[in-house]
This record gives C-alpha cells, sequence and structure tokens, in this order.
C-alpha cells in the first residue's frame, strides 16, 4: 500500500539531517518514492510503500519524530493520480 507522511519541521538542518541518514538503509518491506519538501524545509510531504501506515509511522517517528510533528494516512489507489 501507498501511504503519505506530512511532515511539520521545527528543526530543519537536525530534520534532513537525520532522514539522509535513517533513509540511507530502510527495513525490509519499505520504500521511499518521493520526498516534496518546501523551500525552507519546514514542511514536506512523503510518499512511502510498506504493508501498513503503522510500519511508516514507527519508522519516521524514530527517525525524525523528535523535530517533527508527523501525519500518516493510507493513500486511495483508485482515487490517486500518478502512483509509481
Amino acid at each position: 500500500m501507498h501511504i503519505v507522511a506530512q511532515h511539520r519541521i521545527s528543526d530543519p538542518a537536525k530534520f534532513w539531517d537525520a532522514a539522509k541518514a535513517k533513509t540511507a538503509n530502510l527495513p525490509n518491506g519499505l520504500k521511499l518514492h518521493k520526498v516534496l519538501p518546501n523551500a525552507d524545509g519546514t514542511h514536506a510531504v512523503c510518499l512511502w510503500e510498506g504493508k501498513q501506515v503503522a510500519d511508516v509511522r514507527a519508522f519516521v517517528e524514530g527517525a525524525v519524530g523528535h523535530v517533527s510533528k508527523n501525519e500518516y494516512f493510507e493513500v486511495d489507489a483508485k482515487k490517486a493520480v500518478g502512483l509509481p
């Protein structure tokens, strides 16, 4: 399933450093398709693929939850446009 993570980032430098380091070796079953940040790095939307929302949530919160507030939802593939 595809999952969106929306990030409100309180410390962009720490967030992006941690994100780069942690996503270099993703756990089995998770794939990161897109990372779409705004210009100043304080907001981002990421498109993931995984078995369940809880898997993405656990990974993201462990990686960047200390410097961001995150929301997650499963993508409705029947209504989506442009999924990988």
